[in-house]
């Protein structure tokens, strides 16, 4: 922007006053009252150069104090002007707090003679400390400076010899210089609009009690130096700005009020929460520690223990590990003697039943030197077990056919018996460097119960009560090795193991008696350990033919239908009954035949003694199945016996034999006799209408033969009937 040049002395007046009024279209509106006073009446002063010889009127000074005698009055001495200064200065400073604006008064001000010329306070001020009282007119200066610039331009022009045209030229020369004034006016004139923006703002700060700025007179890039009549208007009526958020209800400041209140309740409910945890886990804490000061003896002794069990259980380990694999060692031997005994026995036996159907099927043409030594070492054989009978059960009748041929030559009974005593000798002294708290099993139970009576929840958390059965096993195993169940009459609830077990913990009047792992302990290791042992046994030594080890057998396993963990869901019990089965299944298969030949052969004494021997044979594996039926289901029972024996094989003795003789009547009484009510009532007339016809023609041969049987016969059917 461009400034015109002010002349030396000349007052400048800035017309800004009207800039913070509405436009001047409304400036005659009643909104705003003006008050305008007469103007002032001007003194005349003339400058001369010397200032002693001053032409001034008296009578106009005399009227300028009667009317400003109290301007004059108030005029400030220089101590005042300081402490204006001064005050001034921390306005400045302070600008932020009460509205104004601070200044750098070291600011550099550069001007077209000086570049770098450092305004100083003094320099830089306002104030008109060292100004000299002269008095300018604006219209004067403006009056004075056209005409130098008019004298100016007629002196160029005339210098130049300028003519008519120049002449023009400077008249439009003046003509733009006025129109630049002019402009220059419009332009500061214009300024209104920074104006309002103050008055908004002063409304704006009166309305939120903020403190109003005070106005800043420094000069603006636009003022110019008018010569004006000065009006003094009153101060306008302050109406402030109109709300332009919306009106303010006093239901909306109860409701944040509420709202402020609800948060602080929150706050304070919350904080209490958490105290009252704090109290809460303090005290819990505090129990805690009283309950542990409480329990600091009973911790002292598991702590101690604790420290000896895991002493004992490392030694005890370290032990077992050692004899397990011996106790394995002298099973293995012993039951490979006893497999190897067996699988002899039952191969002779299938060869002698070969040999005999071959000798009545081929007559006097069945000759061969190791047939006959075959033949004579299995009648001598029968002739030493009758007479045996014969000293042992005078009185009592038997049918060749139910005794076993399980005779051996004596070289070989002496190496089998020689065999045993030596597994016998290592099992009795297995133990024998070992200290008696590792190799008595009563003391290592007890050891454990003292577990379960001191802490019976780290006991359980610790599952040793899984872990016993296993840990009894070695103690358990070797003495079922020494009884020999096949052989000896030995009753599972005889042996010592299983009455150390059944009173484990009684001798310590800490444990319940009624505890659940005391009770289990002994049901445990018969699952887990002895039919384990007993399906091995089965597999490798049991003979079904053989009644006195089928016997043993069926003694031994009295007590399983009386532990109820012995059911179908047990994986070892119904392993321990497949063993059975698929041994019975194998003796029906190779040693159970009836023999069926010519009727001019079947009158032959030998070829009638291979059918009575083969029919014995097959009430002898009944009897065994029978002696089983605590371990056999009734099902199962009635398979094997009616559907595989009597169906199967018992008929087609009777159908080939003899009807009406003394030998078929014992050979149906032996039947009756094995057919109990559970097997009669598990089948219907369709599963025994072989045998219904059967018994009916054996029946008619008795009656006609003037035999009385067929009465017991009949009232067999009669049962079967119904």
């Amino acid at each position: 922007m461009f400034r015109k040049p002010k002349a030396k002395g000349a007052i400048r007046v800035r017309k800004t006053d009207n800039w913070d009024e509405p436009d001047a279209e409304t400036a005659d509106e009643p909104t705003t009252a003006e008050v305008k006073q007469n103007p002032i009446p001007r003194a005349t002063m003339s400058f001369d150069a010397d200032e002693e010889n001053l032409d001034v009127d008296p009578s106009a000074i005399t009227s300028v104090s009667n009317k400003f005698s109290s301007a004059f009055e108030g005029i400030p001495d220089s101590h005042a002007v300081f402490e204006a200064k001064k005050r001034r200065e921390r306005a400045r400073r302070e600008g932020n707090q009460d509205g104004y604006i601070p200044l750098d008064d070291t600011q550099k001000l550069k001007s077209k003679n000086e570049r770098n010329r450092l305004i100083r306070e003094d320099e830089n001020d306002d104030s008109d400390e060292e100004c000299t009282n002269k008095f300018y007119s604006a219209r004067e200066l403006l009056r004075s400076e056209e005409d130098r610039r008019r004298e100016e331009q007629e002196g160029f022009l005339e210098r130049e010899h300028g003519d008519g045209r120049e002449a023009n030229i400077r008249i439009d020369d003046d003509s733009e210089n006025e129109e630049w004034e002019r402009q220059q006016i419009k332009k500061a004139v214009s300024r209104k609009d920074i104006g309002q923006l103050r008055t908004e703002k002063r409304n704006t700060s009166k309305l939120f009690g903020h403190s109003v700025p005070v106005a800043d007179d420094t000069s603006m890039d636009m003022d110019i130096d008018l010569d004006m009549d000065v009006e003094i208007i009153g101060k306008p009526e302050f109406t402030g700005p109109t709300n332009t958020g919306g009106v303010v209800k006093i239901e909306d400041i109860l409701a944040k009020l509420k709202l402020r209140i609800g948060e602080r309740d929150e706050a304070l409910n919350f904080r209490k929460e958490e105290k009252r945890k704090l109290e809460q886990s303090i005290e819990e804490n505090k129990n805690m520690i009283r309950k542990l000061e409480t329990e600091l003896p009973n911790q002292s002794t598991k702590y101690t223990m604790y420290q000896e069990l895991r002493v004992y259980s490392r030694s005890l380990l370290d032990c077992l590990n050692e004899k397990v694999s011996e106790i394995n060692s002298i099973v293995d031997k012993k039951r490979d003697c006893s497999r190897a005994r067996t699988k002899r026995v039952l191969a002779r036996r299938r060869q002698d039943m070969k040999d005999q159907y071959n000798e009545c099927a081929q007559g006097k043409n069945f000759k061969s030197s190791e047939a006959s030594s075959r033949i004579a070492e299995r009648e001598a054989r029968r002739g030493r077990r009758r007479r045996e009978r014969e000293a042992t059960l005078s009185g009592i009748s038997h049918e060749e056919g139910l005794s076993t041929d399980d005779e051996e030559s004596t070289q070989q009974t002496m190496f089998d018996q020689k065999t045993c005593d030596e597994v016998d000798a290592v099992a009795s002294v297995l133990f024998a460097d070992a200290l008696e708290e590792y190799s008595d099993y009563r003391k290592v139970l007890g050891r454990m119960t003292d577990w379960l009576a001191v802490d019976p929840k780290s006991f359980q958390d610790a599952y040793v009560y899984l872990c016993l059965p296993k840990l009894s096993s070695p103690y358990v195993r070797l003495e079922l090795l020494q009884s020999d169940v096949l052989k000896n009459d030995v009753v599972l609830t005889s042996m010592q193991w299983f009455k150390i077990a059944m009173l484990a913990g009684s001798e310590n009047a800490e444990i319940d008696q009624n505890h659940d792992i005391l009770v289990n302990l002994a049901p445990s290791i018969v699952e887990k350990v002895v039919i384990p042992f007993l399906i091995d046994l089965v597999k490798e030594e049991w003979d079904p033919l053989s009644l006195r080890q089928t016997g043993r057998l069926a003694n031994f396993c009295s007590i399983f239908e009386k532990i109820p963990s012995l059911t179908e869901k047990s994986k070892q019990f119904t392993g321990f009954l497949s063993a059975i089965r698929e041994k019975i299944g194998e003796c029906f298969d190779e040693d159970i035949f009836i023999p069926t030949f010519m009727p001019s052969v079947i009158d032959q004494p030998a070829c009638r003694q291979f059918q009575d021997r083969q029919y014995w044979t097959c009430i002898k594996l009944i009897k065994s199945i029978n002696a089983l039926s605590s371990l056999i289901s009734v099902a199962a029972r009635f398979e094997f016996v009616v559907e595989k024996c009597v169906n199967a094989r018992c008929v087609m003795a009777y159908r080939f034999g003899s009807k009406n003789d003394i030998s078929m009547e014992r050979k149906i009484r032996g039947l009756f006799s094995e057919l109990d009510d559970q097997l009669l009532m598990m089948g219907g007339r369709t599963s025994f209408q072989q045998l219904i016809n059967t018994l009916e023609s054996v029946a008619e041969a008795q009656k006609t033969a003037g035999r009385s049987f067929y009465k017991e016969i009949r009232k067999f059917l009669t049962k079967l009937e119904r």
